[in-house]
């Protein structure tokens, strides 16, 4: 059995002075395998241990949490708990740009995008800057709406990340809902994901935020939906809604009446998609978030701390 001190002139080598392993088992007549084992025996017998510095460990334990509880692969949030009041255009900056910080750590040539739309998304986006452009594809997931701000739309938030990344937009110029099921039937050879690539399978990246039930929300403020259409959902207890499918409390899909006229992805389209990533916080999105985690489509979500603490409540 090896003792602890050369183990620790093992691990003293590899970490403090960077020596690698190859040159580690020359020096002391080792095989690169055992070298590797000592390193690990270190840490075991804790000859070396590791501080992370720098770092609140506060939304680090918030986010295993969340990990854990809804088997999602990441979580990232910020943490804005200790700040008095729920300063939503801070929350907007900061989750944006943790949104942008994720976007770059994953780019690479050849990859497909897809989005929804929304304030949260336009913010992820604005606070891109690359030093470099990236062949890839961004694709549109839904119709033209006119339910928000033009800057908050798909196909422009879908030509601004394009835009900012590189590649090549492929935008949907169709209205979201349409007249007739007819209509839809005979234009949906347009939906540009299937006519470019084919299954969304092929999709590496879907980015979305979360659409809310209530006569607060921008679809029933900015009269996209009527009155009527809203109570309906609320009827039939949806909270909810991902790329215009919507969903009760309890993650369960719900027919809101427009499905055979709506120009989008579908809930099974959505969930053949490689990796799926949430972005959605505030007082008002608490139910949707509850309801969208409970819907096992997300991967990856990207949040703060005040509403993540209120999703854990009543669970």
């Amino acid at each position: 059995m090896i003792d602890d001190r050369i183990i620790a002139r093992v691990a003293e080598l590899f970490y403090i002075h960077d020596v690698n392993q190859y040159e580690i088992a020359e020096k002391f007549n080792f095989s690169k395998a055992k070298v590797c084992r000592l390193i690990k025996e270190a840490k075991k017998r804790k000859v070396i241990e590791f501080q992370i510095k720098n770092v609140d460990k506060r939304p680090i334990e918030l986010e295993q949490k969340f990990e854990k509880i809804f088997k999602l692969r990441e979580v990232i949030i910020f943490y804005n708990s200790d700040i008095k009041g729920y300063d939503e255009e801070l929350v907007f900056r900061e989750v944006g740009k943790m949104g942008s910080d994720y976007i770059h750590r994953i780019l690479e040539n050849n990859l497909n995008f897809a989005l929804t739309w929304g304030k949260t998304l336009y913010h992820v986006i604005k606070n891109l800057k690359l030093d470099k452009k990236y062949n890839v594809n961004v694709f549109s997931t839904i119709g033209s709406v006119s339910l928000t701000e033009t800057a908050y739309q798909n196909v422009n938030l879908a030509q601004m990340l394009s835009e900012r990344i590189g590649g090549t937009c492929y935008p949907i110029y169709l209205p979201l809902i349409l007249e007739t099921p007819e209509l839809k039937e005979s234009l949906m050879q347009e939906n540009v994901i299937n006519k470019v690539i084919g299954d969304t399978s092929k999709i590496d990246y879907y980015f979305t935020s979360l659409g809310t039930i209530s006569k607060n929300s921008r679809m029933y403020t900015l009269g996209g939906f009527d009155l009527n259409f809203f109570n309906a959902l609320i009827s039939k207890k949806i909270v909810g809604e991902i790329g215009l499918n919507f969903y009760d409390i309890k993650g369960n899909f719900i027919n809101a009446g427009l499905e055979d006229r709506t120009i989008k992805l579908s809930v099974e389209e959505i969930k053949k998609i490689k990796n799926k990533i949430a972005i959605a916080f505030g007082p008002e999105k608490i139910d949707a978030l509850k309801g969208f985690l409970k819907t096992g489509i997300a991967d990856v979500l990207i949040t703060d701390s005040k509403t993540a603490e209120k999703v854990l409540t009543d669970i």
